[in-house]
C-alpha cells in the first residue's frame, strides 16, 4: 500500500531554529582557492526521534521588495552569468540518519570548474523529517514517510582569484508609529563580492544622548531595501537623531568575511 506523504516545507536562514529539531552549524561557509574545503555540524536536538537528512543545494542570495520584505531568492533558471557555484559543491555524506541526539559532520568539497575571477555562491539546503522506525539502522535506504519536513537553508561562498566588495549607502528615511522607529535603507553593493558584515543602528535624544541601539547581520549580494524596526516604547515629543552604520568587521566561524569599506547615515525623526 503506498504511503500518504504529507510534507510542510520551511525555509530558515538562522541558526536558531525554533521549530526544527535539527540544528546546523556554521550557517555561512566561505570556501576559496587557497581553502576548497569546509564543513558543517548537524545534530539532532530530539531524545526520543531519530530523523532522516538529506543535502541538496541551490542557486540563491538575498533579495528585497519595495516594502523590504527579504526571502531567499531562488531563481526559477540559472544563466551563465550568474555566479553559481552549485555544480562544483559535494557533499560527504549527502543522506544519513541521525538517531536521538546524535550529530553528524558533513565535509564539503569544492571542484572549481572553469571559474573566472570572482565570488560564486551556492544555498545549501537541509533537509530532515522524522526517521521511519524501519529505517533507523540503515543509512543507505531512506524512504519517505508520514510527517514534516524541515528545510535549513545557509549559505556557502567560493572567492574565485582577487575579489573585493564594497557597499554604496544609497537613501536613508524613518518614521515613529506604535513606539518604534521603522526606517527603510537603500543599498546597493559594488565590487565582485557580496557585501557581509554588520548593521549598526543608534537613536539619540536632543540632548545628543543615546537611548537606543542594537547591531545585526547584513548580507548585501546585489541590492537590497532594508527595512529595520526599532522598539523604543512611548517616548517623548521632539526631534531624534537616528544614525545607521554599516561595516565588515564580522567575525563567523565559517571562514573569513571580505574587507570592504564602513559607511553610515543620519536623519532626524520628529515625534508629534
Amino acid at each position: 500500500m503506498n504511503k500518504i506523504i504529507a510534507i510542510f516545507t520551511v525555509l530558515f536562514a538562522i541558526s536558531n531554529l525554533t521549530f526544527s529539531q535539527v540544528t546546523v552549524a556554521p550557517v555561512t561557509i566561505h570556501l576559496s582557492d587557497i581553502n576548497k574545503n569546509g564543513y558543517i555540524l548537524i545534530r539532532n536536538n530530539s531524545s526520543t526521534t531519530s530523523q532522516e537528512i538529506g543535502i541538496e543545494i541551490k542557486f540563491g542570495y538575498p533579495k528585497s521588495d519595495s516594502t523590504g520584505k527579504t526571502i531567499i531568492y531562488f531563481p526559477d533558471t540559472v544563466n551563465e552569468s550568474d555566479p553559481s557555484i552549485v555544480n562544483c559543491v559535494n557533499f560527504y555524506p549527502r543522506k544519513f540518519i541521525l538517531k536521538p541526539l546524535e550529530e553528524q559532520t558533513v565535509r564539503i568539497a569544492v571542484k572549481p570548474k572553469n571559474l573566472v575571477e570572482g565570488e560564486y555562491w551556492g544555498r545549501p539546503v537541509i533537509i530532515s523529517r522524522v526517521a521511519n522506525s524501519e529505517d533507523s539502522g540503515n543509512t543507505e535506504k531512506i524512504n519517505a514517510g508520514l510527517g514534516v519536513e524541515f528545510r535549513t537553508v545557509i549559505a556557502l561562498n567560493y572567492r574565485k582569484g582577487k575579489v573585493n566588495t564594497k557597499i554604496n549607502f544609497d537613501e536613508l528615511t524613518g518614521t515613529y508609529s506604535d513606539n518604534k522607529f521603522i526606517l527603510f535603507a537603500k543599498l546597493k553593493r559594488e565590487g565582485n563580492a557580496a557585501y557581509i558584515g554588520n548593521l549598526l543602528v543608534e537613536i539619540y535624544d536632543e540632548k545628543g544622548i543615546s537611548i537606543k541601539k542594537f547591531i545585526q547581520d547584513i548580507s548585501v549580494y546585489y541590492e537590497l531595501n532594508k527595512r529595520i524596526e526599532m522598539e523604543t516604547g512611548k517616548l517623548p515629543k521632539g526631534n531624534y537623531t537616528v544614525e545607521v552604520k554599516l561595516n565588515t568587521d564580522r567575525e563567523e566561524t565559517g571562514g573569513k568575511i571580505i574587507k570592504g569599506n564602513s559607511v553610515s547615515k543620519k536623519i532626524i525623526v520628529s515625534i508629534n
